[in-house]
């Protein structure tokens, strides 16, 4: 059986620790009673508990069973299923955590694997709003959804440093391993995007308001965290662009590479072929050709010749940029 939490509030008041999680059917036979079960790492005792205390629906205790659900919004007759993933981020790698939620009129599950902190922060927002707070369990909800959305800003930060980094390093070194390093980055981001896009969706489900599970005052508080999940996306777009330009100009900086070494291997061909030509031509088994090899003066001649053309190759190489 997994780690479990049973915490009992009232409108206007704060959470208290429940002895027992036996006593949740109890708990709910009082309307006045807004109970929020936590499970981590649930095991089969704690799908029994579910399934026995709140009569969850077996395809909704399949995928709690499952884990690694697609992001949802499941209607039940009186409650919601849904499933979104916080973010989270380890060395370079985007590693999200599934967070799912049973939501009722007077209650909220929320099941997780290993500690995830936007639960912390979820209750100390509901306690610094104690006394202005609406009515039901709307609040925590949002609580757990804002928090959730708003962990992904600041991966977007670090998405934003890494691309910089990327585009300065391709004008310092367009090797192999920016081109790696670029690739893994619009993986990540590939990554992020499946998950937030149907979060985006979730979202709007709930703004629909299907159920009459909160109060109509809630209703700019989930329109403001779809309006955050809208800016992620947005920002998930503009920095795939930037990096499908990043992979361009890391592209068009090879080939220029290239084309400068071409140019330098062609310039130095052509001031090493002139010499090596007449070094030929006077290697050949003739007397004729003026002036002779014979001549006192024609091995001085000959290496004039050739420092001469091959100071005339580096002019014109200068001269045409290919040096």
């Amino acid at each position: 059986m997994g780690k479990t939490q049973l915490l009992v509030g009232q409108q206007g008041q704060a959470w208290r620790q429940a002895p027992d999680v036996e006593q949740i059917s109890d708990l709910l036979g009082d309307r006045a009673n807004l109970l929020w079960l936590d499970i981590s790492d649930p095991g089969p005792a704690d799908l029994e508990l579910l399934r026995r205390e709140f009569g969850f629906h077996e395809l909704a205790l399949e995928d709690v069973a499952r884990a690694h659900q697609r992001p949802k919004c499941d209607t039940y007759r009186g409650y919601y299923f849904i499933v979104v993933y916080a973010a989270t981020r380890s060395a370079d790698r985007f590693l999200p955590t599934e967070l799912q939620i049973f939501w009722g009129e007077s209650y909220v599950v929320t099941i997780h694997r290993g500690a995830l902190p936007l639960i912390d922060e979820a209750r100390t927002r509901w306690a610094a709003h104690e006394g202005d707070r609406p009515e039901g369990m709307g609040f925590l909800v949002y609580t757990l959804l804002d928090a959730l959305v708003d962990g992904y800003f600041p991966l977007m930060d670090w998405v934003a440093e890494q691309v910089d980094d990327l585009e300065e390093s391709i004008f310092v070194r367009a090797d192999n391993t920016v081109l790696s390093d670029l690739f893994q980055l619009r993986k990540e981001l590939l990554r992020m995007r499946r998950l937030l896009a149907p979060t985006r969706d979730v979202l709007n489900e709930i703004v629909r308001r299907d159920l009459p599970l909160f109060p109509e005052a809630m209703h700019p508080y989930f329109a403001d965290v779809y309006d955050h999940s809208l800016r992620v996306l947005d920002s998930l777009d503009v920095y795939r662009d930037l990096l499908a330009s990043a992979l361009d100009l890391h592209l068009s900086a090879v080939s220029n590479r290239l084309n400068q070494l071409v140019k330098r291997m062609t310039a130095l061909t052509l001031i090493v072929m002139a010499p090596t030509l007449v070094a030929g031509i006077y290697g050949m088994n003739f007397k004729d050709p003026w002036p002779s090899y014979d001549e006192p003066w024609g091995f001085a001649y000959s290496m004039a010749l050739m420092a001469v053309l091959i100071v005339g190759g580096l002019i014109l190489a200068r001269r045409a940029d290919w040096l």
